[in-house]
């Protein structure tokens, strides 16, 4: 198989592959989720143009930033616990423990993704830096929808192990440009506060992946029926026989403003617009403790503090190169170079520190 054998050539090709209920869909997505915040949120309806303008940048990033490919699916099936229990590891550091980081990098980090940016929104609520947190919660909404796609959760992501290539761009993007205004529709639902985010994420994963063998059926129902895959007909069945597909975009859209909201709440509520008084944010230890070494570094970091709870990289341009939660980070696989380290505590923020990658 392609993506085993030839794992960076896989990632090339699936930057241009999954992007993931197209931009229509994504767009539709980020629109709609302001309308189901709740009454305590109605300043943050003004959002919904932004979130929308925003809501393919991680798709856009593709092509710049090489860590971004894996977070955008999750090749389930890859994984032997999932056949026999139905289930995975639900936290980085277990799944890794388990099958490797390689392992992880070839088969997709999207829950895992969606986590990260879930906290890196946290944050900005919490610090009160609205436009920061507006991009982020764009990003969330991108990772929440490639959640609810059934196709970017399987092996079988473009149907070429059934002989259905193309099946992917066909059910996300071309349907969908036929077949939109049920999303559009969408007037929202209330929302609830998520009192385990981890959980809430995979469980729609999981339920997401449950239509993988419908979507690829009705595909192969339309191309009977039609004598194609391209023709209006094709299209028409391929829509009605996945009905699901309105529900999925629905929920998209309704668990980006749970998550939205719940990362608003955790953060204190703040009022929208309103300044962050930074010395009331939480600070219960001495950042001083908080060491890294050795620095310059050949590629192993190692992080002194109890306090660590969570490290994210970014190169000098701020661009994000992923989120560990272990006292020892990685960046071997990154070109040599300065990076900040933003370190987090469980009450919050920390410090930063720059570091040089010297291989």
């Amino acid at each position: 198989m392609v993506k085993r054998i030839y794992p960076v050539i896989s990632l090339i090709l699936l930057s241009f592959i999954l992007v993931s209920w197209g931009y229509k869909g994504h767009y539709a997505i980020n629109t709609k989720c302001p309308e189901s915040f709740p009454a305590s949120m109605t300043a943050f309806r003004v959002w919904a143009d932004s979130l929308n303008q925003h809501g393919s940048d991680a798709d856009y990033r593709k092509g710049s930033d090489p860590t971004e490919g894996p977070k955008h699916y999750l090749d389930i099936e890859n994984f032997a616990e999932f056949n026999t229990t139905g289930r995975i590891a639900s936290t980085y550091d277990s799944i890794v423990s388990i099958h490797g980081a390689y392992f992880m990098k070839s088969n997709g980090t999207l829950p895992w993704a969606t986590l990260n940016m879930y906290d890196s929104l946290k944050l900005a609520f919490k610090q009160a830096r609205w436009h920061k947190a507006m991009l982020h919660a764009s990003d969330l909404g991108h990772y929440v929808g490639d959640g609810h796609m059934p196709l970017h959760l399987t092996v079988n992501y473009d149907g070429r192990e059934t002989g259905q290539g193309g099946i992917h761009s066909r059910y996300e993007s071309e349907m969908l440009d036929y077949y939109l205004s049920p999303i559009t529709n969408y007037g929202g639902d209330s929302v609830h506060f998520v009192s385990n985010v981890n959980k809430y994420i995979f469980d729609y994963i999981y339920n997401s992946h449950g239509y993988v063998d419908s979507v690829l059926a009705a595909d192969t129902y339309a191309t009977n029926l039609a004598g194609n895959n391209y023709s209006a007909l094709y299209y028409q069945t391929l829509w009605s026989k996945t009905h699901f597909t309105t529900r999925l975009l629905h929920d998209s859209s309704h668990s980006l403003a749970e998550l939205i909201y719940t990362a608003w709440v955790e953060a204190g509520s703040p009022a929208f617009g309103k300044q962050a008084v930074l010395n009331t944010l939480p600070d219960t230890v001495n950042k001083d403790n908080v060491s890294i070494y050795p620095n310059p570094t050949r590629g192993i970091l190692n992080m002194m503090g109890d306090e660590v709870f969570k490290t994210e990289v970014s190169n000098i341009a701020g661009v994000s190169m992923g989120g560990f939660y272990t006292q020892q980070i990685d960046l071997k696989d990154l070109p040599n170079g300065m990076y900040i380290l933003s370190i987090y505590g469980k009450n919050g923020f920390l410090k930063k520190e720059k570091v040089l990658l010297a291989k």
